[in-house]
């Protein structure tokens, strides 16, 4: 199972970046990676262990093409999205995972009339990123939104003097994904004072 942690540290390899981005367009064997990407084979290998070892990719066996010996293929195995965002009064770095299943291609591709389906196919990716970059601009004005909450969070803080009582704030308000009635284990809260606030927020 991917990780956020370990995925990170995989991915924040430039060189790994780039043989994903390669295997996501097709699959690859480890002599093409090279002399695409500019690399010995023997570091492509190597690259390729690791990402294998992370569930990143996958190989499967085939025939050379010029009746050489079987060869190992590569792809990617596994679909995600990273986000993370930073600013003055949030930090938010989540690992989203989507099912990854087997796709084909809507209506078949027309070998008759390649041209024709590719600027088809091309005017469809132009109307998928419209629709994402609009996504990502609400998105960008929730995050926003989410900013200006916690800068008031940030002022109620500022005037409680007990370091762990702000804590406990700080998560009540920002963690909304934690349940009520288990807020208090999951922020290991012994003190009697702050769990008294915590109960009071929460009947409030």
């Amino acid at each position: 199972m991917v990780e956020l942690d370990a995925l990170l540290s995989v991915i924040e390899n430039p060189a790994r970046r780039r043989i994903l981005e390669a295997l996501v367009r097709e699959p690859h064997y480890p002599l093409q990676l090279s002399k695409e990407l500019g690399m010995t084979q023997q570091a492509v290998i190597k690259h390729l262990k690791v990402l294998e070892a992370q569930g990143l990719v996958k190989r499967y066996r085939e025939e050379s093409d010029l009746g050489g010996p079987m060869r190992n293929k590569y792809y990617p195995a596994v679909n995600f999205t990273i986000v993370v965002d930073v600013g003055p009064n949030i930090f938010n770095a989540k690992l989203v995972k989507r099912e990854h299943v087997a796709l084909t291609a809507e209506g078949g591709v027309d070998a008759k009339e390649p041209d024709n389906r590719i600027g088809e196919l091309r005017a469809r990716m132009a109307d998928i990123d419209r629709k994402l970059l609009y996504l990502q601009k609400k998105r960008e004005e929730l995050i926003e939104e989410k900013e200006r909450t916690m800068d008031e969070v940030a002022h109620l803080m500022a005037e409680q003097p007990d370091y762990r009582l702000r804590k406990a704030m700080y998560e009540f308000i920002n963690r909304t994904d934690l349940d009520p009635k288990l807020i208090l284990q999951e922020l290991s809260v012994k003190d009697e004072v702050i769990s008294r606030y915590l109960r009071q927020w929460l009947e409030e």
